[in-house]
């Protein structure tokens, strides 16, 4: 026995989701991928979770908004955005973050990246320490490519 309606309910479903992601679509043309998260308690060592690029025509970036550390750490900290290959990553060059500390936001900008790929950002170092020990969080971080 056919289920009435069935088909027709799929692409309605189907119509109203890509009319429904059209205005973010619009709302950033340079970057097809957008990844929102924070940190607590990060290390010198800590691995964001990896972002896949689709392609996107902006550069490769890192954003960090309200950074805190403990008491008596230099305000800083230090960022590199690594690509997941098979065997080691390929690490890019690093930037160091301080503007997340007063209230402003810390970007970190990286050529373009390759569709397809894996990438992800680590901390190297957190009040110019790579040991681990003092600790970050952030309020907010955005990985866009």
């Amino acid at each position: 026995m056919r289920k009435l309606g069935t088909r027709n309910t799929w692409k309605r479903i189907g119509m109203v989701a890509s009319i429904a992601t059209l205005p973010l679509a619009l709302a950033s043309p340079a970057w097809a991928v957008v990844k929102y998260s924070y940190i607590t308690g990060g290390v010198a060592g800590f691995n964001s979770h990896y972002v896949t690029d689709d392609g996107g025509t902006g550069p490769n970036k890192v954003d960090f908004t309200g950074c805190h550390t403990g008491s008596g750490v230099t305000k800083s900290v230090t960022v590199q955005l690594r690509r997941a290959v098979i065997g080691p990553d390929t690490g890019f060059d690093t930037k160091t973050y301080t503007a997340c500390f007063n209230g402003g936001t810390s970007s970190g900008e990286w050529g373009a990246g390759s569709k397809g790929h894996d990438y992800y950002f680590r901390i190297t170092k957190v009040g110019g320490s790579s040991v681990v020990g003092p600790t970050i969080s952030v309020d907010e971080t955005r990985m866009s490519f």
